[in-house]
């Protein structure tokens, strides 16, 4: 045999040799999808496909957030610059932090709600219909 027909000649079992020598493909007969997925062709409508909605805007901040967010960049700018607004010394950095601290338990605060006195409703099993 020569080195081309070793190359040609087919590796597999003998029955994929004897469908190969008589010109039958045995990926033919193969199982699986004969034509592929609606929508995914080459004659596929470009406006067939999903666009999702517009996202909401954003909710504005209320009076309370800011002065949350408030608290807190002052006490940041009393840590990272105080010389910035013409402080110096040692009490701008106690003071920032102090600031910082308040911000944070300003904008925690307000996430807890007070528990209501009546409790959950015992028959609601939070279906909705």
């Amino acid at each position: 045999m020569t080195p081309r027909a070793r190359r040609a000649a087919p590796t597999g079992p003998p029955g994929d040799a004897a469908a190969a020598a008589g010109g039958v493909d045995p990926a033919a007969d193969r199982p699986g999808p004969a034509a592929p997925h609606p929508g995914t062709g080459t004659g596929a409508d470009p406006d067939d496909h999903y666009h999702p909605p517009e996202p909401p805007p954003l909710p504005r901040p209320g009076p309370p957030a800011v002065v949350g967010g408030g608290l807190i960049a002052v006490g940041l700018l009393l840590c990272i610059a105080p010389g910035l607004i013409g402080v110096g010394g040692t009490w701008p950095l106690p003071l920032g932090l102090v600031l910082i601290a308040a911000g944070l338990g300003w904008l925690l605060l307000r996430l807890w709600s007070p528990d209501s006195d009546e409790g959950p409703d015992p028959w609601d099993d939070g279906s909705r219909l």
